[in-house]
């Protein structure tokens, strides 16, 4: 906790209104207001992380097509083109789905290209390595439960438990007496990497010889309540907060990273049920200001910083949605103030 406290990217995580839901609630302002109040639903996730260059390193570039490991719908402003190489989304996909029908005919544009929706999502600050090793054992253990189960976990405590395991095994805690049961993560064995040591790949012990630096945002996007979804509509966002030492906690709206505290005060004043996507992106950006200004990063006009618009040497935020049809990510300058 403290090597993501300390030195872990910014990143704030709150559920909003997706546009397209809000327009609706706003043409029916004449209706039934319970009508309304079910519209205004939160449906979607907003992550919005600070970033700043980091000097001879380019960031992996985002994908385009569509596929079962990566989802098609992705959009980046004309800001762009003023954002450093080295900044990057930070979201992972953990799991896709395909068994959906009725998806909305204009997100696809290719007919022959199969439609896959998101079900679940990581967002991890720290160490990155950490991250890696993190989001490439959850991604094997989900593997593992769609092979034998042929469906994804519908149930999020049921996913925040594998990143637990994965996360108490690197603190040497002893799995012994557990990973017996079949009622570990679903019945396919625990996603400790200690567990997996005795398959045909690893080649001695595969558990790792240090508590992971980092914590951790999962982004579900999967109905909690059974395990189909027959609709997008269907999905309830949820966003669990783990921590290095396992423990989680379930926040409509939450920062992690330096300046967390901060972050958190202005969350709990600012953070409102039933806000658009443009107002949460609003206060995160008003948000991630002042957590530069207590770290020194920015400089407001009455300091003494410039007024000038914002170059490619300045502090990024890079904003990702989340809905159950994808990812939109937007780069947007960090204005000083």
């Amino acid at each position: 906790m403290e090597a993501a406290s300390r030195y872990g990217t910014p990143i704030i995580a709150c559920l909003c209104c997706a546009d397209e839901e809000d327009s609706v609630a706003n043409s029916n302002n004449d209706g039934d207001n319970s009508n309304n109040e079910k519209q205004r639903n939160e449906n979607c996730i907003v992550i919005c992380s600070l970033q700043r260059p980091r000097l001879g390193i380019v960031a992996p570039s985002i994908p385009t097509g569509a596929s079962s490991t990566n989802i098609r719908r992705y959009s980046i402003n004309d800001n762009s083109s003023k954002v450093h190489p080295s900044i990057q989304r930070l979201v992972k996909i953990l799991a896709t789905r395909d068994d959906v029908d009725n998806i909305d005919a204009t997100t696809q544009s290719n007919d022959n290209v199969p439609t896959h929706t998101l079900h679940t999502a990581i967002v991890s600050t720290g160490i990155q390595s950490d991250a890696t090793f993190l989001l490439s054992q959850l991604q094997r253990h989900f593997s593992k439960f769609w092979f034998r189960y042929n469906t994804l976990p519908t149930n999020t405590l049921a996913v925040v438990k594998m990143i637990q395991e994965v996360l108490l095994d690197c603190m040497g805690y002893d799995w012994s007496e557990e990973v017996g049961s079949a009622k570990v993560s679903g019945g396919v064995g625990s996603a400790a990497p200690s567990y997996n040591e005795n398959e045909d790949e690893s080649n001695g012990s595969s558990a790792a010889g240090r508590p992971l630096g980092l914590s951790s945002f999962l982004l579900s996007l999967a109905n909690d309540d059974d395990g189909t979804t027959s609709s997008s509509s269907a999905s309830r966002p949820m966003i669990t907060l783990v921590e290095a030492n396992g423990s989680s906690e379930q926040y409509v709206a939450r920062a992690m990273g330096m300046g967390k505290q901060k972050a958190n005060e202005l969350l709990a004043q600012k953070w409102k049920q039933g806000m658009s996507r443009e107002e949460v992106k609003d206060m995160m950006q008003e948000i991630l200001q002042q957590v530069a200004i207590e770290r020194g990063w920015l400089q407001s006009v009455d300091e003494g910083g410039s007024s000038d618009s914002a170059t490619h040497t300045d502090l990024t935020m890079a904003c990702e949605t989340l809905t159950s049809r994808g990812i939109d990510i937007e780069f947007l300058p960090l204005q000083r103030v």
